[in-house]
């Protein structure tokens, strides 16, 4: 908690802060803004709690002094919120990070490449996509290019387990893998802007991504987070899912013509009109309880998951089940 703080410091109180800065030093900036000094106390406070645990890791720290502090810097923090300062009131968008497995496969006949999203399982014989997008095969370089140009794209056989690769290499018209080590919304953004729908729906329109549940479920909760958090009231259900289909449309190239797709929308819809309006800005998702579940404490929930496979749950994540 103390690192996080005084990374909160150095980006958003004194964006530009140059690392050699130290906390107490910018603390005592707070100074020459108008921080009283009783705000100042309670972050030195927190500070030298942190400093203690980092520096003396095997003494024991008391219960007591670590809530007194701890809430005394929250309460100071919010002060600092409250007040505006260097880039504490810019909005934040929730990053959702992700270890994944992009694999390319050309099907030379359509003149497209096949892109697979999925999860790191390495003991698995066969991966768990998550998502599959049809491009034409000459753009593979070019999107290559811009997942390389994120910094969170490590391309190329050297990346993997070598008996993960060499089962990438057994299946027919593999072209070539990588691993994502980033935020999920980003990734998904870049791939859905090369999709070739007008191919896929010709070629194979029964593995078009609308056809693949799991890459529905995911589009369509990645489009409601980004339409509720920005939603200055509260919405009704019906605007609430077109504006949801619409966005999974034009962003993240889910497609609105299936019925299951309206479906996912639809029900998700019911269960975000549900929360407080102040919680509509919290939202994140997708996160996937799929794959070895784990309780969740649902906030609102439907009548039946199997209908609709969204819970929100008490840390406002939407979470396919």
């Amino acid at each position: 908690m103390g690192s996080r703080v005084e990374r909160f410091f150095k980006t958003a109180v004194f964006p530009g802060a140059i690392a050699a800065e130290t906390f107490d030093t910018l603390i005592n900036r707070l100074k020459a803004i108008g921080i009283d000094k009783t705000v100042r106390r309670q972050l030195h406070g927190l500070r030298d709690l942190y400093n203690d645990a980092k520096h003396d890791p095997t003494t024991p720290i008391r219960l007591k002094r670590t809530v007194d502090m701890a809430t005394a810097g929250r309460a100071a923090v919010q002060t600092l919120i409250e007040a505006g300062i260097g880039a504490t009131s810019a909005p934040v968008e929730t990053v959702i990070s992700r270890l994944l497995w992009i694999s390319a496969y050309d099907v030379y006949v359509g003149g497209v490449t096949e892109v697979y999203v999925s999860l790191p399982l390495p003991e698995d014989i066969f991966a768990t996509h998550l998502d599959l997008v049809w491009i034409k095969g000459l753009e593979w370089d070019t999107m290559k290019a811009e997942l390389l140009a994120t910094g969170c794209f490590h391309y190329g056989k050297e990346h993997f387990d070598p008996v993960v690769y060499s089962r990438f290499v057994e299946e027919q018209d593999f072209l070539n893998a990588g691993i994502w080590d980033g935020d999920y919304r980003q990734l998904i953004r870049i791939i859905s802007k090369y999709e070739d729908r007008p191919t896929a729906a010709r070629l194979i329109p029964d593995l078009r991504r609308d056809h693949m549940c799991i890459a529905v479920l995911s589009a369509i909760a990645l489009a409601a987070v980004d339409v509720a958090t920005v939603a200055p009231a509260p919405v009704a259900v019906e605007k609430l899912r077109s504006q949801i289909l619409e966005h999974a449309d034009e962003v993240y190239a889910m497609p609105n013509e299936r019925v299951w797709v309206h479906a996912a929308a639809t029900g998700l819809a019911e269960l975000i009109v549900q929360l407080p309006i102040a919680s509509w800005a919290q939202l994140s998702g997708p996160f996937w309880n799929l794959w070895n579940p784990k309780q969740l404490n649902a906030v609102v929930a439907p009548a039946d998951l199997k209908k609709v496979p969204y819970v929100i749950d008490d840390a406002n994540r939407v979470v396919i089940t």
